[in-house]
């Protein structure tokens, strides 16, 4: 059997570094990736929280193609890839229908007993986009940068709006640049005051920041401003982040709830307004190979926003600095 080591969650803030067995070779349809790099990302913090399930994690996963199993003819050893957390099927109704977005019908690397914090990993083929004119820390963002394309895409953010981004994490940093990227008249980027490396990465990539003590309400010179709030935090905010748009605006999400996920609104005011509120779920991915084109022109950031880099024996230093340095982190990549 062929060896790797693998980080596994075995309690709340609790992790371990295994060594498990893989087959020799890969299953018909997959391959075996050799790890370079993996992104640490917001649902990876969810998942620490919890009780944990002596599980292996992490999906923003770049590396190199190490074998292959039978039948997958377009990957080869030596390529450098990228991995989709999730792809479409291309054979379902759904897909066959134009909606490859609806589908959830591909097999995926969830659940296998390595994955991203690893030394080796086995995918699915299907998920492996290859790349290259990127090195392998970018290339594992492309995994969140592109939950920001799907973000854009899902807005329908056009020339000439205006924009507010609520969170400078690096999905909505990503986010906030692909927008003023489009020609939105205005992008605003709003954080607050402790997340000081994300707010100065905003301001690195042109974009207009406000840090806020208190609450949105109290930003009143904000309210009715925007054609467009992204958010991208807590679905709690959602509520006072519809004060920022404008008549006709819209409001678009992405964010997991770890608590109590309802939310109330004046539906009255909404219906009146003519506001929108949207959902972004990139499931499964697309859009790889666009947003690689976009990396590499500058116009979707990449390696400007790795703030700290870890190797994998410090699986426990990396999760915990995610959690403590509010700060100082804006995105930590694991690398074996």
């Amino acid at each position: 059997m062929f060896k790797t080591r693998a980080a596994y969650l075995k309690g709340p803030w609790t992790f371990e570094l295994r060594e498990i067995a893989l087959p020799d070779s890969p299953p018909p349809g997959w391959i075996r990736l050799k790890i370079a790099a993996c992104g640490v990302c917001g649902s990876d913090l969810n998942t620490a929280s919890g009780t944990g399930d002596w599980q292996s994690f992490g999906h923003e996963i770049a590396g190199t193609v190490d074998a292959v199993g039978h039948g997958v003819p377009d990957l080869k050893p030596g390529q450098t890839v990228a991995l989709e957390s999730a792809s479409f099927c291309g054979r379902c109704d759904l897909c066959r229908d134009g909606r490859v977005d609806l589908c959830t019908k591909a097999p995926a690397f969830w659940g296998q007993p390595a994955m991203g914090f690893s030394t080796y990993m086995q995918a699915p083929a299907c998920c492996a986009v290859p790349y290259t004119g990127l090195t392998a820390e970018d290339a594992c963002l492309v995994e969140p940068m592109g939950v920001a394309f799907d973000m854009l895409k899902t807005a329908d953010v056009r020339m000439g709006q205006s924009v507010c981004v609520i969170g400078p994490g690096p999905i909505g940093l990503g986010a906030a640049a692909l927008a003023r990227h489009r020609a939105a008249a205005r992008t605003l980027v709003v954080g607050r005051p402790r997340a000081v490396a994300r707010l100065a990465a905003a301001r690195s990539l042109g974009l207009e920041t406000r840090a806020i003590e208190h609450t949105l309400a109290e930003e009143k010179d904000l309210h009715g401003r925007f054609d467009h709030v992204l958010l991208t935090a807590p679905p709690e905010l959602i509520e006072p982040s519809l004060a920022l748009l404008a008549y006709g605006g819209i409001l678009t999400y992405v964010g997991i709830a770890t608590g109590d996920a309802r939310i109330q609104f004046d539906a009255n005011r909404f219906h009146f307004r003519k506001l929108q509120l949207r959902a972004s779920f990139a499931s499964p991915a697309m859009d790889f190979p666009a947003v690689m084109r976009l990396m590499q022109c500058g116009a979707m950031p990449g390696h400007g926003l790795i703030s700290h880099r870890f190797a994998l024996d410090e699986i426990t230093k990396a999760m915990l600095t995610c959690r403590d340095d509010k700060a100082g982190v804006i995105k930590v990549i694991v690398k074996p």
